[in-house]
């Protein structure tokens, strides 16, 4: 059922999970669970650890919360019995499930505090649903509503499950304590709307191991910590490495149907239908359209109405080859508005950044890139419509390009013949360009031998235009290394013949870089001893951190 907006919704935790044996990789989500993984954006999953196991691990965060600073990408090392719970089988088969058994380990991780309120101000009476409640002072868990952009630099805001996160809590966090906050539905959508905050779902008592699996786009938020306890939450991302051939969780053998019961304030059965049968490698089937039904839908891109742009965006995709000429026309009068410039933000009182310029105005951004309604139908609708977007590619104006490009990388692997054209634009002046093509080259993921030479070129020859900084010092050309591994990782190229590549990666400037090249050396060897496997251990002998000590002390 739909969520009631005239309060916040909240959810009693069971007292225990009944699960079958774990399976050799990880227990699997079930039907109904990835439907309102595809409707809501959001799934709950208890770990099945001892309760001492998250009591540890919480005296840890706290010791070097209190003690040192945030470890950030480092609270991994820091307090290495995280890794357990990211190996339960419960949180390794729910991720499996949604982003498919060979997924990869993002390397941004983080530690999200709620210090409590000064004792005066917990008299506050909350709901849930606030926008930017107080937070305790050296909180480091922003309360506004918001949508997390990537890290380093933005990427584009997916609607099919290609990167998710799990958000986990190591006490239990009744809502005094100040749990986190998300919308459900709002991972469809390019921005958070005020009508979004009465459809919140707040945890009313979260128990210590519970992780939520949720679409990287959801919309989320802290809540003021009104206890005597700090609260903490770690967030871990995840990525989708493989096109998906069959369901991934048990079950995906029957056509869509929506799940028992729903959260979001949206029916977007349309696209809830694409994503179920994209994630269980189902064909697309064309929609018998009149062309009423076709004029009305184009009427619909682009607009506000969240739930009108949804049902047209898929909607038109499946009208198939009759939608394409429509399609571009609309398209093509986007061109020659400089919307490949990033859209300037402000941080407000509230902590949130926030666009400057009209909200849902389509434009490049490095928070996160927004494309056209028409381009996010025109990547549904498949392998008809890839001859247009090859033609669209050769477009003068940028914008037209970002958006052909990323259309081209949802069709998938019917886009292969696409990839030597993408290849050419990755000496393009705008890394901007050269990034979101090796994002449709990671999702095409074959014939990916054609890019080779213009990938190895990016990924060993510093390009001086591409570094300037924003203030955390992440350029351009990070992210484009950084898109580089993960368009190998996805490839059909065997990961033995990039050996050299990726052990040059290592010196790079940047950690994540390291990190991709680390995954790609250390995938698909069975044990067996090759020098790339060699120089990759013995950068993580090096790198190692020992989580016994702190400040040259053992404190654990």
């Amino acid at each position: 059922m739909a969520a009631n907006p005239s309060s916040s919704q909240s959810f009693t935790q069971p007292d225990g999970l009944t699960t079958n044996h774990a399976k050799p990789n990880g227990i699997k989500l079930t039907d109904e669970q990835v439907r309102r993984f595809i409707c809501d954006g959001v799934v709950l999953l208890q770990s099945s650890l001892p309760p001492e196991v998250h009591q540890d691990i919480y005296d840890k965060l706290h010791w070097s919360s209190q003690h040192e600073f945030n470890m950030g990408n480092n609270v991994l090392p820091r307090v290495a019995e995280l890794q357990q719970v990211l190996d339960d089988p419960v949180v390794h088969g729910g991720v499996q499930s949604v982003l498919g058994d060979d997924y990869i380990f993002h390397p941004h991780r983080f530690m999200h505090v709620a210090e409590p309120l000064a004792e005066a101000e917990r008299d506050l009476s909350l709901v849930g649903d606030e926008h930017g409640p107080p937070m305790g002072e050296g909180s480091s868990a922003n309360s506004a509503w918001h949508q997390d952009g990537q890290i380093p630099k933005g990427r584009t805001r997916w609607h099919l499950p290609r990167i998710a996160m799990i958000l986990y809590f190591p006490q239990d966090t009744p809502m005094e304590r100040g749990p986190t906050r998300v919308i459900p539905g709002t991972h469809m959508q390019p921005f958070v709307q005020k009508d979004d905050h009465a459809f919140a779902f707040v945890g009313d008592h979260i128990k210590a191991g519970t992780c939520f699996l949720i679409h990287f786009d959801i919309a989320h938020a802290a809540l003021s910590n009104r206890t005597d306890s700090t609260r903490y939450m770690l967030k871990f991302i995840y990525l989708r490495r493989s096109h998906p051939r069959a369901p991934s969780w048990d079950g995906g053998e029957v056509a869509w149907q929506p799940p028992e019961t729903r959260l979001g304030r949206y029916d977007h059965s349309r696209a809830w239908s694409h994503v179920w049968d994209w994630m269980r490698g189902a064909p697309r089937v064309d929609t018998p359209t009149t062309a009423d039904d076709i004029q009305k839908w184009m009427g619909s891109l682009n607009v506000v109405d969240q739930a009108a742009r949804l049902d047209a965006i898929y909607g038109l995709a499946g009208v198939g080859a009759d939608a394409i000429g429509p399609l571009m026309e609309s398209l093509l009068g986007n061109a020659g508005q400089d919307r490949h410039f990033a859209r300037p933000y402000h941080k407000n009182v509230a902590g949130a950044f926030v666009p400057i310029d009209d909200i849902n105005d389509r434009r490049f951004s490095d928070h996160a890139f927004v494309p056209q309604d028409e381009a996010y139908a025109l990547g549904a609708m498949g392998e008809v419509a890839v001859p247009a977007l090859l033609e669209l590619l050769k477009h003068d104006d940028t914008w037209m390009k970002l958006n052909a490009i990323y259309a081209l990388g949802e069709v998938g692997p019917p886009a292969a013949c696409a990839v030597p054209e993408l290849a050419k634009l990755l000496d393009h002046e705008l890394h901007q360009v050269a990034r979101v093509s090796l994002d449709a080259m990671a999702f095409i993921g074959t014939n990916i031998r054609a890019a080779l030479p213009a990938i190895r070129k990016l990924l060993t020859v510093d390009n001086p235009t591409w570094r300037e900084t924003d203030p955390k010092r992440w350029s351009g050309q990070i992210q484009a290394r950084f898109n580089a591994l993960c368009a190998l990782l996805n490839s059909d190229i065997p990961v033995d013949e990039l050996d050299d590549l990726l052990v040059t990666c290592l010196d790079d400037e940047s950690a994540y870089v390291h990190a991709m090249a680390l995954e790609a050396l250390t995938q698909g060897r069975d044990g067996e001893d090759r020098p790339g496997l060699r120089h990759a251990l013995d950068y993580l002998m090096t790198h190692r951190w020992d989580h016994m000590l702190a400040n040259g002390k053992r404190v654990f």
